[in-house]
């Protein structure tokens, strides 16, 4: 009979324990299983994180590199066209000092167009360098007359568009006209008294 009992318990023991270990391998491998679909699910959006960054890195740098060439070439343009401004300037100042006359021409030089000179001073330059500085916008050689052939059907036209490239505004004046029977050649006192052209100082102003 006490052998008979201790088997039972013995037998129950082993149930319970054998429950008991049952329940933990599951209890562990679904704690473990859950912990696997948990860390698949955060490397999915971890995974979804890193391609939506790196679109937008490639992005970036994508804009980067282009500001950068549209950058370069500006900066070439800008060097480009400082290096002209200098060249010309130069050729101005050569023509300037040169013992030949340089004339600004202005119209089409062809028929019926006729071509009549201007010598053109402007005031607020010949100011200025009398005291001594240099215009904010004009050449200093703006302060003695400076010839310039307007080529246009009549003198009405010539002085208008004389008048419209170099303004009174602008303090540029017109201090001698006259038609030209050649690009070089000054016609009769008859064609020069055509022109409608005030003269503050007629003594300075007889052409060259």
């Amino acid at each position: 009979m006490l052998t008979h009992l201790i088997g039972f318990v013995q037998f129950a023991v082993v149930t319970f324990l054998a429950g008991v270990g049952v329940n933990l391998l599951v209890a562990t491998m679904s704690h473990l299983y859950a912990r696997l679909l948990r860390g698949q699910a955060r490397e999915a959006q971890l995974r979804a994180r890193l391609a939506r960054y790196a679109r937008l890195a490639n992005g970036l740098a994508a804009r980067v590199e282009d500001r950068k060439a549209r950058a370069a070439g500006a900066a070439s343009q800008l060097f480009g066209a400082q290096r002209n401004e200098k060249a010309l300037r130069a050729r101005i100042r050569e023509l300037e000092n040169s013992p030949y006359r340089f004339v600004r021409t202005l119209g089409a030089e062809q028929f019926p167009n006729k071509p009549y000179e201007f010598l053109v001073v402007n005031t607020s330059v010949a100011h200025q360098v009398k005291r001594g500085e240099r215009h904010a916008f004009y050449d200093s050689s703006w302060a003695q007359p400076c010839p310039v052939h307007v080529w246009a059907p009549g003198p009405e036209e010539a002085k208008a568009e004389f008048e419209r490239v170099y303004p009174r505004a602008s303090g540029f004046k017109a201090v001698f006209a006259q038609l030209l029977t050649g690009v070089a050649a000054p016609s009769s006192d008859a064609a020069t008294a055509e022109m409608d052209v005030t003269t503050e100082e007629p003594a300075a102003m007889e052409p060259a």
